[in-house]
């Protein structure tokens, strides 16, 4: 039997003669830098691109001053530089050539559009925006030889700056250092003694050294995948060695220029090749795109694409020898938005190094290259050593970093786009981390001990750096918010609270009223559930002859089939795609009393209409049957079969996937994006963070592990009633993967916990227009803090209520009891009037579950994420949820736009939720209102639904629309989209744009409020996704307090919105809070809320103020 091997075609010659290989070629004599020396010298055709890139840097060639320095670089090139797509089509076959007009257009391109900023930091000013669109003579052959060579169409670590911008001033001295020059600079790099030149030669010094890390590597990955000790040893021992010629080279080029003291134990000294007040000057012109303040939107490659495009800058991260080391030694890089930007970093590099990087990665996985490191002291040992060279190297580009960035520049964001204070120390830190636990297989190595004290003290040395360097001014604004407004008494609060439920039934039913468009208002149907005896008795109107559905399951006339999949078909389509099915129980819940034998044939019988109507079934729970799923009988006397199922269609389209979404809110540190990750991701948290830092979008969310924007996340189900998740242990998957496997999708809303995000919060809970709540209460808190306001939000929404009980692992049994105790009185107070019910067992959660359409229930779940508890149960009850929500896909169309974007080559997206109607792509639209109250007309470019382009979407679903000649500037939050007319109003003969109001009347409900609440008082007043502050200009009485409800007429400070009757409306000013819903829009001051007051107020009686 043959052994395996390490197979990935590694050069041992890298034929720099052969022009039709890439440029960039992994081999065990150059290492990672280019096959064969770069192209100094364009062909003739591009000599206008060359003249220009000669007169370019700030000191050329000669010493003369270039364009740069008199600011005229950009106006030159557009007088001067023609565009020479054309000519590269000559040279397409010619790789190297590709490789070379990358470089150089990259060159050009970043200096065209930072020139204005590099201008700006001369003057001491910050650097401001730079040029935001790039002119088609250099943005149409960028972006055609970045294509053809592999790159992305700006500058780059590798193929431009840095490894393909050297030549040899001597060819027979090779690459020694003092023999290297660079080709292209920005400032003075042309002069080998300069910064530039020094910052960029260095790094080509190093990478020299990188044939011995990829000789090493291959001879680790067969050592290891043999299981030949020596090899293994032998190939460890080759790349320590590397790491030290690397290292070496850092010290060697590097002589004291300034005094260090941190850095000063390990050896290491600032790089006299490049001072660091020197850095800063050039370092504005090697700035990507991406986060960065210089092109807040992207810029606009001319001729390529109208739609701002956004990539990273040149970064060292993106060099490829310590990568190869992560990937190896297989360093454990903590699961965060930061590692994040270290996966996205991946895509600037050479595309063959990019896949030699992936292929050691995926060997060092399948042959366990640390476990078996580890299985030997004196492997352990030489492993420990390359773990601390790779430590040795990113604690030297941690204090080069700090020296020559931090404390000289306001703007501490890497060139990449990273964030500095915390990207650096988050790799260094996971190295030292793998240290401590290598050296526990080696103690008796002789050595260890002293590298051990040196990562202990380097700990140290860290944590109090990052804590210097970093800004804790997130916390400050938080404090003391609602210090300003007084308390309600027992009695005022408890008003208010007892009116709450009353109200928002009340607002429930008079949304039936709701009209967009200007539409008639539709007839009402009253609710009497006293009627729905007649539905149980068989007395309806319905005339159609009733066959039992114990002779459909069982009857074996052929016709029983069709009949059963019809009824099956009809349960369907009422559930909108799902439905909850007793087999063995008839629709009145008469048992069929089933034998064994008579239940086998029913669920086959089952089986073949499910098929007949392309749908699934999973078994939830079964009496008498036996099995996973067997609950037991319900009493003693019942002694026939029975099992509980949910039927899904099988959906043909993503147009078919069945849509709910859950807001989950709860105080901070209640573990809502803990639990989320866990969800969606599939493992368990550790404990300490692992499994929410996957959710959130900020730096500063990792940093202090709170949650300050609205996040999404996805959750899907099969028809079979499965959890979607990868096969790959840990992966998660994209929402694509997910959307395109599901045939139902839980869209989880992840929203903020601190009290200062509770706009955001608000916002979410109203724009995102949520069929259910997910409360998060920590058992050890209790519900405390905002899960309060929360709650009373979702209760005013009236949106289904479930809780879960977080931390039960390290809760104390006396502090849950309390913390249930105090969960059940307050859903049974006079304001929530919720009926708890404690999920403990499966029978009790699909039974909760096919009775949660109640908004009374609230089932209650006790879980812990670290263990696993109770999330099985979680996880069944979110996959039975029954769809819920009203929507009218045969009204006009009306979507709430609740986020926009700018994405690369499609331009301005818009997300949010179709409120009514139906879109189509292609359809012709109206998407406003802007400041002044107007529409703009554009049509919608493309429609994407959990990131899966689809042809439309209807009522109920959320969806992201891209729109045409739309610049995202010209869109909000807050907005909408309506379809054009088709015909013009008959009376004026002109198509009448849509209708906005900056003033509306409104019934609303005080939940509370410290005091009076008169004429001009102002609040934060949220419709839907409309965040907009309002003034109150008229009462239907003098004043109002907490528990009133009244007649109120708003006004909009800053602009007019689309709003339509029967609209709800929650508005807030601190803790202040009212409910609402739209009786009028526009109000006419001719026409008071309270005439008589008016009159009072004229007649003299009553004080103008009021």
């Amino acid at each position: 039997m043959s052994k395996s091997s390490f197979s990935f075609p590694v050069l041992t010659d890298p034929r720099p003669d052969d022009t039709s290989m890439p440029a960039f070629m992994v081999s065990t004599t150059r290492g990672f830098l280019p096959r064969q020396n770069p192209v100094v010298e364009l062909p003739s055709e591009f000599m206008a691109l060359e003249s220009l890139l000669r007169r370019m840097p700030i000191k050329t060639l000669s010493g003369e001053p270039g364009l740069l320095a008199s600011f005229e670089f950009g106006d030159t090139v557009i007088k001067e530089l023609p565009d020479l797509t054309a000519e590269i089509e000559k040279y397409r076959d010619d790789l190297v050539i590709m490789n070379a007009l990358y470089r150089d257009y990259s060159f050009l391109a970043s200096a065209y559009l930072l020139e204005p900023c590099h201008e700006r930091f001369l003057k001491g000013e910050p650097y401001g925006l730079g040029r935001q669109s790039l002119p088609r003579s250099i943005a149409l052959p960028i972006v055609k030889v970045a294509e053809i060579a592999g790159f992305k169409p700006f500058m780059e670590y590798a193929g431009s700056y840095a490894l393909f911008n050297y030549r040899l001033e001597d060819p027979e001295k090779g690459l020694d250092y003092d023999n290297l020059r660079l080709i292209r600079a920005f400032e003075q790099g042309l002069d080998p003694t300069s910064s530039e030149a020094g910052f960029v030669l260095v790094h080509i010094a190093m990478v020299k050294q990188s044939g011995a890390l990829v000789d090493g590597t291959v001879e680790m990955l067969n050592g290891c995948m043999e299981k030949d000790r020596e090899r293994f040893d032998e190939g460890l021992r080759t790349l320590v060695d590397g790491l030290k010629k690397v290292n070496a080279v850092m010290n060697s080029e590097y002589q004291t220029f300034l005094s260090l003291p941190t850095c000063a134990n390990q050896g290491a000294a600032m790089w006299n090749k490049s001072k660091p007040q020197g850095y800063t000057t050039f370092r504005t012109f090697i700035f990507g795109i991406t986060s960065q303040s210089m092109f807040p939107n992207g810029v606009v490659y001319e001729g390529v694409s109208e739609e701002p495009m956004s990539f990273r800058g040149e970064s060292g991260a993106n060099d490829s020898m310590i990568p190869l080391c992560d990937n190896l030694l297989q360093i454990q890089m903590p699961d965060t938005p930061l590692t994040n930007i270290l996966r996205d970093f991946r895509q600037y590099r050479p595309g063959n190094h990019r896949d030699f990087l992936e292929a050691v990665r995926d060997g060092a996985e399948q042959s366990g290259v640390k476990e078996f490191a580890l299985g030997d002291p004196v492997s352990a040992a030489l492993y420990l050593r390359a773990l601390d060279e790779v430590r040795d190297f990113r604690w030297r580009h941690w204090c080069f970093t700090r020296e020559y960035i931090l404390k000289r520049t306001s703007h501490p964001t890497a060139t990449g786009g990273s964030p500095i204070v915390t990207w650096l120390p988050n790799q260094l830190q996971a190295v030292m981390t793998q240290m401590i636990d290598a050296a526990n297989h080696c103690q008796s190595i002789q050595g260890v001990s002293d590298i051990m004290d040196a990562v202990n003290l380097q700990q140290e040395t860290l944590k109090k750096e990052v804590a210097k360097c970093a800004s804790n001014d997130d916390l400050e604004s938080a404090q003391n918010m609602t210090s300003r407004h007084q308390k309600l008494s027992p009695v005022e609060r408890r008003k208010g609270e007892s009116a709450l439920s009353e109200f928002a039934d009340y607002v429930q039913k008079q949304q039936a009223l709701r009209r967009p468009g200007g539409q008639p208002a539709a007839a009402t149907l009253e609710e009497h559930d006293e009627l729905d005896i007649l539905d149980t008795l068989g007395l309806s109107d319905d005339t159609s002859s009733h066959i039992r559905l114990k002779t459909l399951l069982l009857d074996p006339a052929e016709e029983n089939v069709a009949a059963l999949a019809e009824h099956v078909r009809g349960r369907l389509d009422e559930g909108h795609g799902e439905t909850l099915f007793d087999l063995g129980l008839e629709d009145s819940g008469e048992s069929m009393n089933f034998s064994e034998e008579e239940w086998a044939g029913a669920l086959a019988r089952l089986t073949d209409a499910c098929e007949v109507v392309k749908a699934d079934y999973k078994m939830l729970m079964t009496r008498n049957v036996g099995g996973d799923v067997e609950v037991g009988p319900v009493n003693a006397k019942e002694k026939g079969l029975c099992g509980k199922m949910i039927l899904r269609r099988r959906p043909e389209s993503v147009d078919d996937v069945i849509e709910t979404r859950i807001a989950v809110v709860g105080n901070v540190d209640a573990g809502k994006s803990t639990m989320l990750g866990v969800l969606v991701k599939g493992g368990l948290d550790d404990g300490r963070g692992k499994a929410r830092v996957n959710l959130f979008r900020h730096k500063h969310e990792i940093e202090s592990g709170r949650t300050s924007s609205v996040g999404m996340e996805i959750m899907g189900f099969d028809s079979k009633g499965e959890i979607i998740v990868s096969n790959v242990a840990g992966r998660k998957l994209t929402w694509e993967e997910i959307g395109r496997r599901s045939a139902k999708v839980i869209s989880f809303t992840d929203l903020a916990g601190h009290e200062k995000y509770l706009r955001t919060t608000v916002f979410g809970l109203l724009s995102c227009e949520p069929n259910y709540c997910l409360l998060m209460v920590a058992a050890n808190n209790g519900l405390v803090g905002m899960s309060k306001e929360h709650l009373g939000i979702a209760l005013a929404l009236n949106v289904p209520v479930m809780v879960v009980i977080t931390k039960i692992d390290i809760c104390p049994p006396q502090i849950l009891e309390q913390t249930i105790s105090q969960l059940t009185k307050i859903l049974k107070s006079p304001g929530a009037r919720k009926i708890p019910i404690f999920i403990k067992n499966r029978e009790e959660c699909v039974n909760t579950a096919t009775q949660f359409v109640s908004r009374r229930i609230c089932p209650i779940f006790q879980v812990s994420n670290v263990t696993g508890a109770n999330l099985d149960l979680v996880r069944t009850f979110l996959n039975i949820l029954p769809h819920h929500g009203n929507y009218n896909a045969d009204a006009p169309l009306e979507f709430h736009i609740n986020d926009t974007f700018s994405v690369p080559f499609v331009g301005t997206v818009v997300s949010g939720v179709v409120k009514s109607g139906v879109i189509h792509t292609g359809d012709t639209i109206l998407v406003g209102p802007d400041s002044l109250g107007q529409f703009t007309t554009t049509k919608v470019r493309s429609i994407e639904r959990k990131r899966i382009q689809v042809p439309g979407c209807s009522a109920g679903q959320s969806a992201s629309l891209a729109l045409r000649n739309v610049r995202r500037k010209d869109v909000r939050k807050g907005m909408v989209v309506l379809h054009k007319p088709d015909k013009p109003d008959p009376v004026t003969g002109t198509v009448a744009p849509p209708k906005v109001y900056r003033e509306f009347v409104a019934e609303v409900l005080i939940l509370s409020h410290a005091t009076t609440i008169k004429t001009k008082y102002q609040a934060m007043l949220h419709v839907g996704p409309v965040s907009q502050t309002c003034a109150i200009i008229d009462i239907d009485r003098q004043y109002i307090r907490t528990g009133d409800r009244a007649q109120v007429a708003f006004r909009f400070v800053q602009r007019p919105e689309y709003l339509t009757v029967g609209d709800r409306i929650l508005f807030r000013e601190g803790r202040t809070k009212g409910l609402g819903i739209v009786k009028q829009v526009g109000y006419d001051p001719k026409h008071p809320l309270n005439p008589e007051l008016q009159q009072e107020i004229r007649e003299g009686r009553v004080p103008a103020e009021v």
